[in-house]
This record gives C-alpha cells, structure tokens and sequence, in this order.
C-alpha cells in the first residue's frame, strides 16, 4: 500500500531502521543491544564496560538510566561508581574517591575532561588508584587521599617517573605559590612559575 507522498511499507521500514541506526551511534551503542539490570537498561558501550569492570559484582545495579552528559553519556552505579563515555575517550568506569573528587572539579566539564582509561593500580607499591584524563590523572592512596595532577606540574612529574618515580603520590591539590603554582608529593614539591 502506497502512502500519500509516494512511500510505500518498506520505505517507511528503511527510514526508520536508518532513524535506529543513527541513534545507536551517536548514544556509543554500536550494535549492541541494551539488557535490563536491575530496574535499569544498560547497554552499548557502557554495558561493554559495566561486563570489564565485573559487573554486577563489581558496579551493583544502575540506579537510573543512561543520560546526557556535556559530548557524551554516563550512568550511575549503586557501589559508588559510574561509567562516562564520549566519542574520543570509549566508556570507562570512575570510581569511589576518584570519583568523587572528579565531580567536585566538575565531572567532564572540568580541566580534565572525560576519563581516557579504567582505574589503574598506582604508587611505588600498587596499593592506590589512579584514572587517566586528557587533561592529567586524579590519583588516589590510602595515606594520600584523591588529588588531581595537571598542566605544568604533571609535565614535570611524569618527567621524574610519574607516581614510581622519585615523587610518587600527590599528597595535596596545587596551590599558589610564589606568583605561579606548586603540589606537595610523598617525595618533596614541584613548583612552577611562569
């Protein structure tokens, strides 16, 4: 049967097969099909990273949906974690303190961007955490607590080893210092001025 303007059923059935499609891309889905998880949907590429994280065993369940972030998309986790993805970085989780300190620089909006790699161990001894951004990592350690490492600084500490190297942990956010900026270190200061 032929519609008013000229499309018959399998037009119809094209466009919006075309329409799914461009959705499932443009949300990270690829071809992967969301599964109910709890009360939530999780799927695309947040559920390919849910699966590498562990899981239900590892995230818990989502307590809501898959939403907007600012270029991307995000979905909470009941065990303090969540997953963000973007075009440029794929999904990751962030988690606990890491987390915690990314949201209060401003989640992607912040200097640091979207996460770039999953939780890593990090210190000399691998007993802390450690997340990849493009803009710097936010590191993490029982003794140290969550700090991110950025712009001029980071530069100079991943020059001496990054966090096994002569530096280690960061052990404070930057501050102001002397007309220019500086970070305390479980292995002394680095300071920059302009």
């Amino acid at each position: 049967m032929e519609s008013s303007s000229g499309t018959g059923r399998m037009g119809v059935r094209a466009g919006v097969a075309i329409g799914v499609v461009a959705a499932s891309i443009l949300a990270g889905a690829g071809s992967a099909q969301a599964r109910h998880i709890g009360a939530f949907d999780v799927g695309g590429a947040i559920e390919q990273a849910y699966d590498r994280a562990g899981g239900t065993a590892a995230l818990g369940n989502p307590t809501g949906p898959e939403s907007n972030a600012q270029g991307g998309k995000f979905q909470v986790f009941d065990r303090g974690c969540s997953i963000y993805w973007s075009v440029g970085t794929d999904a990751h989780a962030v988690c606990g303190l890491i987390r915690d300190k990314w949201g209060a620089l401003g989640w992607e909006r912040s200097p640091l961007g979207f996460p770039l790699s999953d939780e890593r161990p990090a210190g000399k001894d691998g007993s802390g955490r450690a997340t990849q951004f493009p803009s710097g990592q936010i590191l993490w350690s029982q003794a140290t607590g969550a700090h991110p490492v950025w712009g001029a600084i980071l530069a100079r500490w991943q020059e001496a080893g990054s966090d096994r190297g002569r530096y280690g942990l960061p052990t404070g956010d930057e501050f102001d210092y002397e007309g220019g900026k500086a970070q305390d270190f479980q292995g002394g200061r680095i300071t920059w001025t302009p």
